[in-house]
């Protein structure tokens, strides 16, 4: 922590904050059905990776695949439509029920999306997921920059600790879990109340 390391904005930069090259950085999952290999956890939906940690031999689709398999689902649904009429629950719109999908349509009355609401609220709620990450990862690398200028050296190993595991987390999709705090718990000690 003797001199200053370069600060990157963003891992679209391709650069980590000790000015590592991110771009290469590789991942443990394999995606079932495009066969594309050693992604990393970014390119899976939170369901996936739960489902992969719970079971490791299940097979992962990643988010491309996860889009490509609801285009097609709406293209058939499209192509399957039997001239009903639907109130879409976000929009307000009455419309086909080509432009829904089955699981929608499956909701009944008054619950149902149409398939552009329903892929507008899914880019909504990915994109603030991944505004917040990385606002989260530039505030601790402000936080490790301040740091590095005017704190101790234990203020810069925390905020170091914190800029990785935002880092790591971004990479692998698990969250960092801090400790019990110091030592051993009372039961290992023999105490058992």
């Amino acid at each position: 922590f003797a001199g200053t390391l370069p600060m990157a904005t963003s891992y679209t930069s391709g650069v980590s904050h000790a000015g590592v090259a991110v771009a290469n950085w590789s991942g443990s999952f394999d995606c079932g059905v495009c066969r594309r290999k050693r992604l990393i956890a970014a390119e899976f939906s939170k369901k996936m990776l739960e489902k992969k940690r719970a079971d490791p031999s299940a097979e992962l689709k990643c988010k491309k695949c996860v889009e490509a398999a609801q285009k097609a689902e709406q293209a058939s649904s499209k192509a399957a439509a039997d001239g009903s009429v639907h109130r879409c629950a976000t929009c307000g719109k009455d419309l086909p029920g080509s432009e829904f999908t089955k699981p929608q349509l499956k909701k009944g009355p008054g619950k149902q999306r149409c398939a552009t609401c329903v892929a507008a609220a899914q880019d909504d709620d990915a994109a603030v997921a991944s505004d917040k990450k990385m606002t989260d990862l530039a505030s601790a690398r402000k936080a490790l920059a301040d740091a590095e200028k005017a704190g101790t050296v234990a203020d810069q190993l925390k905020a170091s600790a914190k800029v990785a595991a935002l880092e790591g987390e971004l990479v692998t999709g698990i969250k960092p879990r801090r400790g019990g705090g110091r030592g051993r718990s009372s039961t290992a000690r023999g105490s058992r109340r």
